[in-house]
């Protein structure tokens, strides 16, 4: 009888294991990849994403490892604390000013599908965002933050989820594709660049650039339409393109966003006395930006570091300065973040609910 009653109770946990499994999957059609990202399973042990941040802290740790068997850190650190105070509060100024932008493009992006509230909350939303990103719990990231905090306002999660992957993809693209034709443009001038350097990134920027235009016509094409990524471009984010006013106005903020913060670079330099052209900017941050958004070290530290040194060094700055320049240029962006702390304290220190009720 005590078997009998056991293999009942058993049975009847897998049921409701299997029932889960299965709202999870529903989910996911409703709402697409990123909320079942985003939103982890309570059920199980967050043991991946523990071993995730190890991964994380341990190839940064080995990058920043490889850069000071070259550099000697000390007189990078020493350059930053010298540093031009003025210089750097104006970068710090001017950074701001590139995310107030990026909330005003994520705004226009919301409110074109029905995600309508004003433009002081979205950038409360951004600037709380801003601050978790880099101070928050490793499972509540910036973005998540942000988009809950929509979704409590505006209604929809999953749109408020996809509005934030949309703003993300929109800046990238533009992003990737001012690198591309600065290097098509200004390659004349640095002629220490490599050239298989030069091919892929201006074939890849144009790939990227006509493929996020021409996206929903292209799955189209190519997957069938069971696909996953197929129905998640037709169905969770075919609403974003679908409206080509929006798609100009986001990706010319985006284009205006990405000068200010070209702008802001050249302002660090200047902080370390460093003479790095405008246009040279242009070319290698898209490059280093995108390196360090790959999600294999904490918050790009090594990547930005060792990408800043490899493109500084080929017009004659020295290491440590390179490092320095790195340095500060995070130092700029963890300063503005604590800005997004004061909002979040201001706005009464409290987060929205991870899970529904």
């Amino acid at each position: 009888m005590a078997c009998a009653a056991a293999s009942r109770r058993h049975s009847s946990t897998r049921r409701r294991a299997s029932a889960l499994r299965l709202d999870v999957r529903a989910c996911n059609l409703r709402h697409g990849t990123r909320l079942s990202r985003a939103m982890p399973d309570e059920s199980q042990p967050s043991r991946g994403g523990r071993w995730k941040i190890l991964l994380q802290f341990g190839v940064s740790a080995l990058a920043v490892w490889l850069i000071a068997r070259r550099v000697d850190l000390r007189e990078s650190a020493h350059l930053v604390a010298g540093a031009r105070s003025g210089y750097v509060v104006a970068a710090i100024a001017l950074y701001v000013v590139g995310q107030v932008l990026s909330a005003y493009r994520w705004r226009l992006i919301g409110v074109s599908v029905g995600l309508v509230d004003s433009f002081a909350h979205y950038l409360r939303y951004y600037f709380i965002g801003m601050f978790f990103m880099f101070f928050g719990p490793s499972t509540l990231g910036g973005d998540l933050v942000r988009s809950l905090y929509l979704a409590e306002a505006a209604g929809g999660r999953g749109r408020a989820f996809n509005s934030v992957l949309f703003d993300r993809l929109n800046g990238l693209v533009v992003l990737v594709a001012i690198g591309a034709a600065a290097f098509l443009l200004f390659r004349g001038r640095y002629a220490d660049l490599p050239r298989p350097l030069f091919y892929v990134t201006v074939a890849f920027g144009a790939g990227i650039f006509l493929a996020w235009w021409l996206a929903p016509v292209l799955v189209r094409l190519v997957l069938p339409p069971t696909h996953r990524i197929r129905r998640f471009v037709e169905n969770d984010l075919g609403p974003f393109w679908r409206d080509r006013g929006m798609l100009v106005g986001a990706s010319a903020v985006s284009l205006v966003f990405h000068f200010v913060q070209i702008g802001t670079q050249f302002i660090v330099a200047r902080a370390l006395g460093l003479d790095v052209p405008f246009t040279y900017i242009c070319i290698f941050h898209p490059l280093v930006s995108a390196l360090a958004a790959i999600p294999i070290t904490l918050s790009g530290i090594g990547l930005r570091e060792g990408g800043y040194l490899l493109f500084l060094q080929k017009i004659g700055v020295p290491q440590a300065s390179a490092v320095a320049y790195a340095a500060l240029w995070f130092l700029v962006i963890v300063v503005s973040s604590l800005l997004g702390g004061v909002v979040f304290v201001a706005s009464g220190a409290r987060l929205p609910r991870l899970r529904r009720a």
